[in-house]
């Protein structure tokens, strides 16, 4: 193994084989990732998912290939029509509208965001909780409406948030009773915080029936809401009580895990991924901000874990063991958010698997009406009369920007049985109404992690656009190995190359003039550039290799099916098998284009 292939190795895992040197155009070419556009995108689903006519309820069980594309997965009764959208999936909304509308450059809420962000504030109730008929957290109908402490969680970020950039004092009171309410909804192991999992909560008794047999085991959603909570209004209570479920977490405290809980030594568990890595995020942020390494160890083999069980492209699986390879979207925005704190605290390759989530996974199951998409479903609808097949075409459009939920490796397509039918797991693609949000988090953090201004100067962490006070950073197609990064302020610039990057073909040039290359200490993660000012234009160049990965992926027991991935540098453009129906990588057509054209 030469030593390229030892950088690989290091990085990537499987066999690594057809090592090449990528060819650089003779004029770079301008990466085409583009964040801003990819939310732009996203606030056309944010504002197509909600009904107006009953009182902006959001859709989850929606499926694009399908006529009609939403059905609900549990019967419409006096609570909403979408049960399951109650209180999880319009939560989950509430959040990204202000993200998206800041990437995208937009500064207004329109009546979609405002008619979401009401239907939410109306769950609370004056003891600060959330309350909501409990349907999506035990996924049937049933009576009465509980004390949810995921939706107050969900509730407590985004007042948070509102609040940091509004200052309004009656923001700040409701944050504190809604901070209220959900601690007082906590058990106690001594110093320790825990809860009856994501269980609904009324008159002392916890709901543990249909999907809460085990979401009553799983680690509830607690710490990121508290920490963002401390961040935004500095309640020390609220960090402090992060760190009292957080120790729950690692002292086991929860009771009846079993092997649900995350097993401190591997980091391995079973189960429903996003129950865990939509808790440990919060753990690790926490870490960063304590500077406390048990709680970024227990979440990075954690994190860790779940990588080895998916790819090294951003798919990682729904279950583990699952019985089908099936991702699901809120898994890979979890674990992008997970990877960004990794990086913070201390292990910066984390952003290359940030990058590659993005880049690929995210990126490329973003839902359009693609050319392939409508030969497709015009083929499965091909004996419906034209009124019907265009009025659904139309719906359709409004959730374009979202994302498919459940892809397989290299297919849109992950349900075969039925296709074509009206429902959420009949019509072959899955596009659960939790998902697209979730991805949408995973830009955000994407686009908060690529320049990050700290005390000791500005790092640039990704070749990625983007265009931040302290830096304008333009970045290149994968295989020209270059980004170029306008200083905004004075001081130190730290430049990160991938971490597969062979350090000997780096290269640094300061206003077009070539510069010694000065590696920080940490492993030799990025090159230094001292004493700046306003305007100098740093350019960085590396090698960029070609190769083929092949591996098995583990999240299906006792299966060892090959896949194999051809990368180049963090760029998949290839997966085998192909896909059948709605391959994902290899494809000549950009979705996105094709969507801003249509505009």
């Amino acid at each position: 193994m030469n030593h390229n292939e030892q950088q690989l190795a290091r990085q990537f895992r499987g066999q690594i084989s057809q090592v090449s040197l990528a060819s650089r155009s003779a004029e770079p070419k301008l990466d085409d990732l583009d964040l801003s556009a990819m939310a732009k995108a996203g606030l056309n689903y944010l504002r197509g998912n909600p009904d107006p006519k009953l009182n902006y309820e959001c859709k989850f069980s929606l499926g694009p290939l399908g006529i009609p594309s939403w059905v609900p997965l549990v019967p419409s009764n006096e609570y909403a029509r979408d049960p399951v959208s109650l209180g999880d999936t319009d939560s989950r909304m509430d959040w990204q509208y202000l993200h998206m509308r800041e990437m995208a450059g937009e500064s207004t809420p329109d009546s979609v965001e405002l008619g979401v962000r009401a239907r939410v504030v109306s769950y609370q109730h004056a003891d600060g909780l959330c309350y909501v008929n409990p349907a999506a957290a035990v996924g049937k109908a049933i009576d009465g409406e509980w004390a949810m402490s995921w939706t107050t969680a969900k509730l407590l970020y985004s007042l948070s948030e509102a609040f940091q950039r509004t200052k309004d004092p009656g923001l700040a009171e409701r944050c504190r009773r809604t901070f209220a309410g959900l601690k007082g909804m906590a058990l106690w192991d001594g110093p320790r915080a825990y809860y009856c999992g994501l269980a609904p909560y009324k008159d002392g008794q916890w709901l543990r029936e249909g999907w809460c047999e085990s979401h009553a085991r799983n680690y509830p959603f607690i710490v990121e809401a508290c920490v963002r909570y401390y961040e935004c209004l500095g309640e020390q209570e609220a960090l402090d009580f992060a760190a009292a479920v957080t120790e729950g977490f690692l002292a086991g405290s929860q009771k009846d895990q079993g092997d649900i809980q995350i097993d401190p030594k591997t980091g391995s568990f079973r189960n429903h991924v996003h129950c865990h890595t939509h808790a440990t995020w919060g753990v690790a942020h926490l870490g960063v901000l304590l500077k406390e390494r048990r709680y970024t160890d227990w979440v990075r083999k954690a994190y860790d874990f779940v990588v080895s069980q998916g790819t090294d492209y951003g798919w990682y699986p729904e279950f583990i063991p699952q019985d089908h390879y099936r991702t699901e979207i809120c898994v890979v925005g979890d674990m992008v958010s997970n990877a960004v704190w990794l990086a913070r605290a201390g292990w910066p390759h984390y952003w290359d698997h940030v990058e590659r989530a993005v880049r690929n996974e995210l990126r490329r199951s973003q839902f359009f009406l693609t050319p392939r998409f409508l030969d497709l479903f015009l083929g499965l609808h091909k004996d419906k009369p034209k009124d019907v097949v265009e009025k659904a075409l139309a719906e359709l459009r409004k959730l374009e920007g979202g994302f498919v939920a459940q892809s397989g490796f290299d297919d849109w397509v992950s349900y075969f049985d039925s296709m074509g039918q009206p429902g959420m797991y009949a019509n072959g693609i899955h596009m659960m109404g939790c998902c697209p949000p979730e991805g949408l988090r995973g830009f955000w953090e994407v686009w908060n992690g690529i320049v990050e201004a700290r005390p000791e100067g500005v790092f640039v962490n990704m070749a990625i656009h983007r265009d931040h006070p302290a830096a304008k950073v333009t970045a290149y197609r994968p295989a020209e190995g270059r980004l170029d990064v306008q200083a905004r302020q004075e001081g130190s610039y730290y430049v990160r190359p991938p971490a597969w990057v062979d350090r000997a073909s780096v290269r640094l040039a300061r206003n077009g003039q070539s510069q010694d290359i000065r590696w920080t200490e940490a492993g030799s993660a990025y090159v230094l550039c001292g004493n700046l000012h306003s305007g100098d234009r740093l350019t960085l160049t590396w090698g960029v290799p070609s190769f083929k990965q092949t591996f098995a992926p583990a999240s299906i027991p006792d299966r060892h099916d090959d896949i194999g991935v051809q990368w180049t540098g963090n760029e998949v453009t290839g997966v085998e098998p192909r896909g059948k129906y709605l391959p994902m990588f290899g494809v000549q057509d950009d979705p996105l284009r094709g969507w801003l054209a249509g505009r």
